[in-house]
């Protein structure tokens, strides 16, 4: 089983589901939305705090809990940057996933996307997966009614993957990103149509912001924080993010997990090459810094 789909259990509790639990999910998340429109997102439309989201660099450690032990699991890093594409500026941001449990037989992953500026509408999204020597590329293309395979692109695996999307879709491994660009408050409810390329079908699911809360920033200071939870439409909240109040920037996320431990998501502090990437932005700054 390839280390992207191993993970992708403590990454989050989306799973995959069988087809009437999936509908049965989806109507609740349609009525979920429909009482509460204000916060149901849809892909093209302007989101209301985009320029909350500046080039730079984000680097976060993930480790799991588990009776009182913890255990590194691998670190992030996700690098934003406007670019002019195919005639156009566009967003461009970059994930690189380096896995510290495994030093035997190294993995790294790469995840390569490109974005609408102002919508963050999904244009690509290409992964790049390597251990142990072994390479392999999937690359995907979110169109408005379906997400295809990128057919030009070497070595793709996916050349010839499509699915069908009910409605445009949001590109799931940035879920941090967008909901950066949403307008949090208390009492806020976004029902976002999301889609991890390869994977689970399109489907639209809840974030609520169930409070405040004061949590430790990368440098041990208190921030003061929006409090998310999500259930990924199994009735059971498994995630719960905080987000500085001040730039919206995720500082941690704990999500449980079936066994009882607990996945655990935390922002680092830059580093000093991060100020070439990302040209000294305030997205990087944390609040009270």
């Amino acid at each position: 089983m390839l280390f992207h789909q191993q993970t992708r259990c403590i990454r989050s509790n989306r799973g995959r589901v069988v087809a009437l639990s999936m509908i049965a999910s989806l109507l609740s998340a349609h009525l979920s939305a429909a009482s509460a429109d204000a916060g149901q997102v849809k892909v093209g439309e302007s989101l209301p705090r985009f320029k909350l989201l500046h080039p730079g660099v984000h680097r976060y450690l993930r480790y799991m809990v588990k009776d009182g032990r913890r255990s590194a699991v691998d670190i992030w890093t996700r690098t934003i940057t406007f670019e002019e594409k195919d005639g156009r500026k566009l967003m461009h941001i970059v994930q690189r996933w380096d896995e510290t449990a495994d030093q035997k037989t190294p993995f790294f992953l790469i995840q390569d996307s490109w974005f609408e500026p102002g919508t963050f509408r999904p244009l690509t999204h290409i992964r790049h997966r390597e251990r142990d020597g072994k390479v392999e590329v999937s690359g995907y293309r979110f169109l408005p009614d379906k997400i295809v395979g990128i057919s030009d692109l070497p070595d793709n695996i996916k050349k010839d993957f499509s699915v069908a999307a009910p409605e445009p879709s949001y590109n799931f491994e940035y879920d941090m990103e967008l909901l950066q660009v949403l307008p949090l408050h208390a009492g806020y409810t976004a029902n976002i149509p999301f889609y991890d390329a390869g994977f689970d079908p399109p489907a639209r699911y809840n974030f609520v912001v169930a409070g405040s809360g004061t949590i430790a920033g990368p440098d041990g200071r208190p921030m003061d924080c929006w409090v998310l939870t999500a259930d990924y439409n199994t009735g059971k909240v498994s995630s719960r993010f905080w987000f500085d109040k001040r730039t919206q920037v995720l500082i941690r996320e704990e999500q449980s997990q079936d066994d009882g431990a607990f996945l655990v998501k935390t922002l680092l502090n830059p580093e000093s090459a991060d100020a070439v990437a990302g040209a000294s932005q305030p997205s990087v700054t944390v609040a009270g810094s």
